[in-house]
C-alpha cells in the first residue's frame, strides 16, 4: 500500500485522487442520508400485494430505478395472466404472445412493453439488444416514472458527475493522453469502458452463482449461462481498454479513470429515492414481502428447475422475483435479462452519441 500511495502521489494525479475520494464519500453520505429519512415501519404481514404496485413497479421501486428485475417481473406477471408464454432453450429465453384478446388486465408498464416487443411480431427473443428493445425500455421507464413513486434526484447527482468529469479530464491531461489520442483510439476506449460499466453492473449475478456453490448455502445451485460468458468477455475487453489507456498515457491515469467509472457505475441508482407516496408504498410492499418470504418463497425457489420455466405461473412468482425471493429459476431469468438490459442501455447511448457526432 505505501508503494501504491507513493506511486499515485508522485505522478501528479493527486488532485484527481482527491476528487475521486470526494466523489466516493459524497455518494456514500448522500445515499445514506436518503435512506435515513425514509420511514421504517414495524412490519405486519400483509397477505395480498398493495394496490397500485404491480410486480414491475415493486421491483423498480425497491431497486431504486434499476430496470432488469422490473422487466423480468413484468414478463412473469404477464405470463401469470396468460397473456404470453415464456419458453426456454438452455440459457436462451423467448416470449410468445398468446393473443391480444387473451387478457386485457395489463398494468400500464406491461402494456408499454407489449406494444413495442410484439410490434409486427408475436414472439421476442432475449438474445441481443435491438432498437425494438431500446424503444420498449424507454416506454417502460416512462410508465414506471408516471407512478410518481420515485424521484431521480438529478440535482444531487450533478456535483458528483461534474467533479468526476473534471477529475477524469485532469488525469488524462496529466497523463499526456491528448497528444496520443486519435479517433480510432477514442472509439476503442469508449467501447472498452462501456463494457467495463456493463460488467460492473452485471457481475453480481455471476458472483451469486458462485456463492450458490459454497458449502452451507441454502440457495439452489443455478447453472452457468451465456450471460456469465458475456460477463467474462466484457471483463477481458475492459482490461484491454485499461491497458490501451495505460499505453497511450500512464498506468496511474488508467487506474484513476477506471476508479471514477467504477464508483459512478456502482452508485448510479443509489441517489434515487422514493417520494412520499413511494415511501408509503415501500412500507406496504415490505409487509407483503414479509408474508411471501415466510409462506411461499422457499417453495418457489426450490420446486422449479432452473432449466425450465414453471409450468404454472402466478402473481406470487412475479412478486417473488421482484422481492429477490426466488433464488432459483426466477433469479436465473433475471440474470439473463440484466445482461441484455445493461448492454442495451449503455451501448445504445454510446452508439447514438457517435452517430450524432459523425
Amino acid at each position: 500500500m505505501p508503494n501504491l500511495y507513493h506511486f499515485v502521489t508522485h505522478s501528479g494525479n493527486l488532485p484527481a485522487v482527491f476528487a475521486l475520494t470526494f466523489v466516493f464519500f459524497y455518494f456514500v453520505i448522500v445515499a445514506l442520508a436518503i435512506r435515513v429519512f425514509e420511514p421504517h415501519p414495524v412490519l405486519v404481514a400483509q397477505y395480498d400485494p398493495p394496490k397500485g404496485a404491480s410486480p414491475a413497479v415493486a421491483a423498480w421501486l425497491l431497486e431504486r430505478g434499476a430496470l432488469p428485475r422490473a422487466l423480468a417481473a413484468a414478463i412473469v406477471s404477464m405470463a401469470a395472466k396468460r397473456y404470453l408464454k415464456i419458453e426456454q432453450s438452455g440459457d436462451l429465453y423467448s416470449i410468445t404472445q398468446l393473443g391480444p384478446d387473451v387478457s386485457l388486465d395489463l398494468a400500464p408498464e406491461e402494456d408499454a412493453l407489449v406494444r413495442n416487443l410484439f410490434k409486427g411480431y408475436d414472439c421476442f427473443d432475449f438474445d441481443d439488444p435491438t432498437p425494438q428493445l431500446q424503444q420498449a425500455l424507454g416506454d417502460f421507464t416512462i410508465a414506471l416514472m408516471n407512478t410518481t413513486y420515485l424521484s431521480q434526484h438529478i440535482l444531487l447527482s450533478i456535483p458528483a458527475w461534474a467533479l468526476s468529469g473534471l477529475g477524469i479530464v485532469f488525469a488524462l491531461i496529466q497523463g499526456n493522453f491528448l497528444s496520443h489520442a486519435n479517433r480510432a483510439a477514442l472509439m476503442l476506449l469508449t467501447l472498452g469502458f462501456a463494457s467495463f460499466i456493463v460488467a460492473v453492473r452485471t457481475l453480481p449475478g455471476t458472483l451469486q452463482k458462485i456463492a450458490t456453490r459454497s458449502p452451507g448455502t441454502t440457495a439452489p445451485q443455478r447453472p452457468w449461462s451465456s450471460s456469465d460468458g458475456m460477463n467474462f468477455t466484457l471483463l477481458v475487453v475492459s482490461v484491454g481498454a485499461i491497458a490501451l489507456l495505460a499505453m497511450l498515457s500512464t498506468a496511474t491515469t488508467a487506474l484513476v479513470v477506471s476508479a471514477f467509472l467504477v464508483v459512478n457505475a456502482i452508485f448510479f441508482h443509489a441517489l434515487q429515492g422514493p417520494t412520499a407516496a413511494g415511501a408509503e408504498m415501500i412500507a406496504q410492499l415490505a409487509e407483503y414481502k414479509e408474508f411471501l418470504a415466510k409462506v411461499d418463497a422457499d417453495a418457489i425457489s426450490r420446486m422449479n428447475s432452473c432449466e425450465t420455466p414453471p409450468s404454472e405461473m402466478t402473481q406470487k412468482h412475479a412478486y417473488a422475483i421482484a422481492f429477490h425471493l426466488d433464488l432459483g429459476w426466477g433469479q436465473q431469468f433475471v440474470d439473463t435479462v440484466a445482461d441484455l438490459v445493461e448492454r442495451s442501455e449503455v451501448f445504445s447511448k454510446i452508439l447514438r452519441k457517435q452517430t450524432q457526432s459523425s
